[in-house]
C-alpha cells in the first residue's frame, strides 16, 4: 500500500498516485475518474467509457445503384486570397 499526500491544486485539491499505482489500476493520464466518498473513504473507479461506432462509408455504399456524384465546380473556383 502506497500513501500520498493531499495537495492544494488551483482552487481545489488534488492526489497523486505513484506510477506503479496507476500500472496496477490499468489507468492512464486523461482518464477520467468516478469518485465517491462514504463513511470517511473515498473511492475513484475508472469512468465507463463510451465507444462510438463509426461505420465505413464505402460498407454504407457498396449496393448503391443510383448516379454518382458529379464536381459543381465551387470548389475549383477561387474566391479569395487563398493560392492556387
Amino acid at each position: 500500500m502506497n500513501t500520498t499526500t493531499l495537495a492544494k491544486w488551483g482552487n481545489g485539491q488534488g492526489v497523486r498516485l505513484s506510477k506503479e499505482t496507476m500500472e496496477r489500476a490499468g489507468l492512464h493520464v486523461g482518464d477520467s475518474l468516478e469518485v465517491s466518498a462514504e463513511n470517511g473513504v473515498i473511492t475513484l473507479v475508472p469512468a465507463k467509457k463510451r465507444y462510438i461506432d463509426i461505420p465505413d462509408y464505402r460498407q454504407l455504399f457498396k449496393d448503391y445503384a443510383g448516379p454518382m456524384p458529379i464536381e459543381d465546380g465551387f470548389a475549383a473556383v477561387p474566391t479569395g486570397r487563398e493560392s492556387i
